[in-house]
């Protein structure tokens, strides 16, 4: 049984967007799993780490350590956050158009983890922060309530741990307002302005009347903030996967075919993974549409 999905907050968005969501994703899941017939995508290897009853601040950051050394993080910056969750199984997309109103969220389908982002967010920074938060819930929150404040709060402070370590990133931080050198490990650390703000402020570096002016400055200027890193990080996985299916003579259509969902919807699908227009329909026999024995491939070969 899939688990529950994790949303940011169930005040923000009605019962509706939230089941037209998860709808969604069951239907991903469907061509995600149409795609599997033909390529070996990597296997779901995100560690599941278990939380105490209670747990304490400590207790995430060193869930987020934890999650570090299980997939492989070198010291320093994380590169690309989607590709880091892509390569451990992770399938990433956009959010549809109906889902707009919806901010990213996370669910296991059966053993395959999705994440969603909203592609009305398109900061690399802030897509980043998204991703290592909805990692923290598909490591941490298997069974527990989507949508606490208790949760999301545990999610965010995996985010900022899991991008910025506390035992690395504590010697870098300035110990007084100094935009120049935010700026600096904004660019170094692919985080927010704000995130490092609120990171100084959290591990010391900033007391209560700098944390406050910095994100009253911060708030004044608006959105998008200032040092721009450019458009959010893509994700690759399910477009790659396709792309070797044509390559080995299995059109998308064929794949549409198989999977038995509507050309328009499973083009729908295919385009929140690739941030891309959609595909054009092309005239498919109805020999063609039966699939011939899986010929297995290696997404990431070894």
């Amino acid at each position: 049984m899939p688990s529950a999905a994790h949303f940011r907050s169930l005040r923000a968005t009605t019962q509706l967007q939230r089941d037209q969501a998860v709808a969604f994703g069951k239907i991903v899941w469907r061509l995600v799993t149409t795609v599997e017939h033909y390529v070996e995508l990597p296997p779901a290897a995100l560690p599941r780490l278990a939380l105490s009853a209670e747990p304490s601040r400590a207790d995430i950051v060193a869930v987020a350590r934890e999650a570090r050394e299980a997939m492989g993080v070198p010291s320093g910056p994380i590169p690309h956050v989607t590709r880091l969750l892509e390569a451990h199984g992770a399938v990433v997309l956009e959010l549809p158009e109906m889902s707009k109103r919806v901010d990213a969220f996370s669910h296991w389908y059966g053993s395959r983890p999705l994440v969603f982002r909203n592609p009305a967010k398109n900061d690399k920074a802030r897509s980043r922060f998204d991703a290592a938060h909805e990692a923290g819930h598909l490591v941490m929150h298997l069974d527990a309530e989507p949508g606490s404040r208790i949760g999301e709060n545990q999610a965010h402070d995996f985010a900022a741990e899991f991008l910025m370590p506390s035992a690395e990133i504590l010697a870098e931080l300035p110990k007084r307002l100094d935009w120049e050198a935010l700026y600096a490990l904004k660019r170094r650390w692919g985080t927010s302005l704000k995130a490092l703000v609120y990171r100084a402020h959290a591990l010391g570096a900033f007391r209560e009347t700098t944390h406050k002016r910095a994100m009253m400055m911060l708030s004044q200027h608006g959105d998008p903030e200032p040092c721009d890193l450019g458009p959010r990080e893509a994700p690759l996985l399910l477009e790659k996967a396709v792309h070797l299916c044509e390559e080995t003579g299995i059109s998308f259509d064929n794949l549409v075919a198989r999977s038995g969902l509507p050309f328009e919807l499973a083009n729908e699908v295919y385009a929140t993974a690739t941030m891309t227009r959609p595909r054009l329909a092309l005239d498919v026999s109805e020999e063609d549409t039966k699939p011939a024995a899986p010929e297995v491939l290696t997404l990431f070969p070894s």
